[in-house]
């Protein structure tokens, strides 16, 4: 199986990346609808997209055992159903930077979960690293996060973000392995389209629905809309879900302090966003956290 990281390696940092490039997406989505508009549509298209392919070329694999069924649904909604819903009105209350900084927090959650709970193989120094990754987002968004408005409703908010997070990783570890992961991301998105379809009518101006659902369905919109759907909510949790039954919960969602970096690279080329010296440091700082939770001693 060692010879094998690479691959599984690879498929964290694509996940990482597809992810990244969401926010870029999404930032030009915002300016024609809702956040909870455009995430049901992403859900929207690649619910029925997976299920065709699924009807296609993996039918035998869709029958998910009784007992299985409550797992299954449990991860859909904690992600991105309750994870949405905490992080986007925590961004309601309080700045970027801060919930950003909190959401950070899940790797170090995660990795104590897969400490004590999983009992995954977790070494000090991989510990350490998971520490180490955080202090560079920080450090990335150090400046922003000096200048931040705090509320308590808003951090409870982000935190709830973060546990909701956290409360994925513990169904989606517990789901067994032999579930085909386009099966899984298929549920995944159908369950959670059930579940925004209806947040979506409830807190959406019904007079605006029609017009924003229309500008996101409309070329070029739809490109972006397209890319998030297939890319980000499905193509992408399928790399984390393989690379995650690699290495476990702990060591794979560190990954996920590469986000914000990618985030970072792709504003300053598409976007002229300004890329200082601290923002390289804070990524060298991540990369170098990152490569400390994967390290390996001697008898592993």
């Amino acid at each position: 199986m060692k010879g094998k990281n690479w691959f599984y390696y690879l498929l964290l940092v694509s996940s990482a990346a597809l992810w990244g490039s969401s926010f870029i997406f999404t930032k030009q989505l915002l300016e024609l609808a809702d956040p909870v508009v455009i995430i049901c549509s992403r859900v929207m298209i690649a619910g029925p997209f997976f299920l065709l392919l699924c009807l296609l070329f993996f039918r035998k694999d869709l029958r998910i055992a009784r007992k299985d069924l409550p797992i299954l649904f449990a991860f859909s909604c904690f992600e991105p159903f309750l994870y949405f819903i905490f992080e986007t009105y925590s961004l309601t209350r309080c700045d970027a930077s801060i919930v950003s900084i909190i959401v950070a927090t899940i790797p170090i959650a995660t990795a104590f979960l897969s400490i004590f709970y999983f009992k995954e193989n977790f070494t000090k120094l991989n510990l350490f690293g998971v520490f180490v990754s955080f202090s560079g987002i920080f450090l990335m968004l150090f400046p922003a996060f000096m200048n931040a408005s705090v509320s308590v409703t808003g951090v409870l908010l982000a935190f709830g973000a973060v546990l909701s997070s956290v409360g994925y990783m513990f169904f989606l570890r517990k789901l067994p392995e032999h579930y085909n992961p386009v099966v899984i991301i298929t549920y995944q998105n159908l369950i959670g389209l059930a579940l925004f379809t209806p947040l979506m009518l409830l807190i959406t101006d019904h007079s605006t629905l029609g017009s924003q659902l229309g500008a996101l369905f409309s070329p070029p919109p739809l490109y972006y809309l397209a890319s998030l759907a297939i890319l980000c909510s499905a193509l992408a949790f399928m790399f984390y879900l393989q690379g995650m039954r690699h290495f476990g919960v702990g060591k794979a969602n560190t990954f996920t302090n590469l986000i914000p970096i990618v985030t970072a690279v792709l504003s300053f080329f598409l976007l002229q966003e300004q890329f200082p010296l601290y923002k390289i440091l804070g990524i060298i700082i991540v990369i170098v956290g990152i490569f400390l939770v994967q390290k390996r001693t001697p008898n592993q």
